[in-house]
């Protein structure tokens, strides 16, 4: 795990307490030199109950400010329990079309 997924996962621990949360590195699967540009994350929390999907990114993108200044692309899949207990799964992530 980097350094950077190190940070994301516990910054999520921290203010979500999730069931589950998974930070992916997906930097090798795109263009370019970067090793921790782009990320996915998976966050299954009752935090996020009463939330609308805006509201859950709002939320994690007020939460990582600093870091989206580093970050090049973050994947967001916020569930709540019930929603996480019918997916199980998120989606995956497309291939980048500019990667040689």
């Amino acid at each position: 795990m980097t350094n950077m997924e190190n940070h994301l996962k516990n910054q999520l621990d921290l203010a979500l307490s999730p069931s589950h949360c998974e930070v992916l590195n997906e930097s090798s699967q795109h263009s370019g030199p970067a090793t921790e540009s782009h990320f996915k994350i998976v966050v299954v929390s009752s935090y996020f109950d009463e939330m609308k999907l805006i509201d859950r990114h709002r939320f994690i993108n007020k939460l990582f400010v600093e870091e989206l200044t580093h970050i090049h692309a973050l994947a967001m899949h916020t569930y709540t329990p019930e929603e996480w207990q019918k997916r199980q799964t998120a989606p995956t992530s497309p291939e980048c079309s500019s990667k040689s």
